[in-house]
């Protein structure tokens, strides 16, 4: 059999560490097949000022942590020398970019690079962005296919025909752009993540295994233990998968499984923490979340975190995760707003939220509220209504994204027709980028509120005339809010 090489290209926002599941399950099924993998990596490269968890410390959800007290720095060389010095001396058969629309436009540049220096290796782009927008991807003169939805057999299968020269036109999932026609392939039927291979880590940098987590850095992994979501927010990329596999999209692993898979990593990789990967964690029926919590006190033992929305909480759930190790629960609040979440499709109550953050509170579990500012239609006082409600619930950790609308959603395209986007623009990074322009709020103010949004739910109403002067991005705006932030991080986050 003639080896084929493959070289996948992460375009990975700078030092966001943790390791992608699908990455890494991608390059074990690929290697199961016996294609080799190598893989180039951006985190290490500084793509941008400020990183995300940068812009966390500066907006108050995070404690500030320093990688170079491990030891741990950027590379100061040219991220695109490197990668063309990579390509020529390893030499691959076909080279992948994975990418979201984020780090699309960082991703895409390497493969123009390439046909810039005359090499003309083969190249496929996958990920949410070339599964949403593959036409705009499939325009670029130096992408030869995109796939479509999940990649695992389809990547197999393209490897394959092009290693024994066949034709490579008709794989399902992937679109072929050949002699200047476009092949659209169908679709084939979500895979049974049952059968995929563990993940395989060893395609990554080593410092990859690093994150910060409670103003410390550890040894974390993320596991798969379901795949896509059960729920269509209007807002979120699951809103268009589950349309695209018409309700087979959500998928959740065999726990035993899963087990074996995080007992492997954690003996190997002398794990401290895990991330459980999973859009609503608690949406697991009670025959299977009881194995989970018995099988994890069993075999694990470490601490966890994860996330999950509302009403999908319940005190003795909650209970038994305490007593399991969970260090903390993440849980999508979003907007105190009835109007606005009619907004998103999220269609809670205001009971609802309370109940589920009143019962964490109750057993002494560690929350954290995910909130969202800047959303289409949206006003300041809708925003104030998010914030008196995260007042009234009393979370530990206060999070803060700001609304980015992404190819595929149903808001996305509700914004291109109020011209709030023009239609060609991509989703930016929620923790720092804001792209509408709509009547009811300019970026600024976006911007301002979502730096001042803790201080507004955390100190006294009286100082809420100081906190607006920080909203401001002017000297005085700045100065508050340095001393805001001051005080902040001593009495808020430990």
């Amino acid at each position: 059999m003639k080896q084929f090489k493959t070289l996948l290209i992460q375009a990975n926002s700078t030092l966001d560490t943790l390791i992608p599941p699908n990455l890494a399950i991608m390059s074990a099924f690929l290697k199961q097949a016996g294609i080799q993998v190598k893989l180039f990596d951006t985190t290490f490269y500084k793509t941008r000022e400020k990183t995300g968890d940068d812009a966390r410390v500066n907006t108050l959800q995070v404690k500030e942590t320093n990688f170079e007290d491990l030891g741990i720095k950027l590379y100061e060389t040219d991220m695109y020398a490197d990668f063309m010095k990579l390509v020529k001396e390893y030499n691959p058969n076909l080279i992948g970019l994975s990418a979201v629309s984020l780090t699309y436009p960082l991703g895409i540049n390497f493969l123009k690079r390439l046909r810039e220096e005359g090499n003309l290796t083969p190249t496929i782009v996958g990920g949410i962005h070339s599964t949403i927008a593959p036409k705009s991807v499939l325009e670029e003169k130096c992408v030869d296919y995109i796939c479509r939805g999940e990649g695992e057999r389809s990547l197999v299968e393209l490897c394959t025909a092009l290693r024994d020269n066949k034709d490579t036109t008709n794989i399902k999932n992937i679109w072929a752009k050949k002699d200047e026609k476009i092949f659209q392939n169908p679709m084939r039927e979500p895979i049974d993540i049952n059968t995929l291979p563990f993940q395989d880590w060893g395609i990554f940098d080593k410092r990859r295994i690093y994150k910060p987590m409670g103003g410390e850095i550890r040894r974390v992994g993320s596991f798969e233990l379901d795949r896509g979501c059960p729920y269509s927010c209007s807002y979120c990329s699951n809103n268009f998968w589950n349309k695209m596999y018409k309700g087979k999209n959500y998928r959740q692993k065999d726990v035993k499984k899963f087990i074996e898979e995080v007992k492997h990593m954690k003996e190997k990789y002398d794990l401290e923490y895990v991330y459980l990967a999973s859009e609503t964690f608690l949406a697991s029926k009670e025959e299977r979340f009881k194995e989970f919590v018995s099988l994890w006190g069993e075999e694990i033992k470490l601490p966890f975190w994860c996330q999950t929305r509302p009403e999908t909480v319940t005190e003795e759930r909650i209970k038994m995760l305490k007593d399991l190790g969970m260090h903390s629960l993440g849980i999508g609040l979003e907007s105190g707003s009835p109007e606005v979440r009619k907004i998103l499709n999220r269609k809670m109550t205001n009971k609802q939220i309370e109940y589920a953050f009143e019962t964490c509170k109750k057993l002494n579990v560690r929350v954290g509220v995910n909130n969202i500012v800047g959303i289409p239609g949206e006003t300041r006082e809708q925003i104030f209504e998010t914030i008196e409600l995260n007042r009234k619930i009393g979370a530990k950790n206060i999070m803060t994204h700001i609304f980015n609308a992404y190819q595929g959603t149903p808001l996305y395209e509700e914004c291109v027709q109020k011209g709030y986007l023009s239609g060609k623009q991509l989703g930016g990074d929620y923790r720092q980028d804001y792209s509408l322009n709509q009547p009811n709020m300019k970026k600024e103010e976006v911007l301002g509120l979502q730096r001042t949004f803790a201080l507004y739910v955390k100190m006294p109403k009286k100082r809420w005339p100081e906190i607006k002067r920080a909203e401001k991005f002017d000297n005085n705006g700045n100065a508050t809010f340095q001393k805001l932030k001051k005080e902040y991080t001593k009495d808020f986050l430990n």
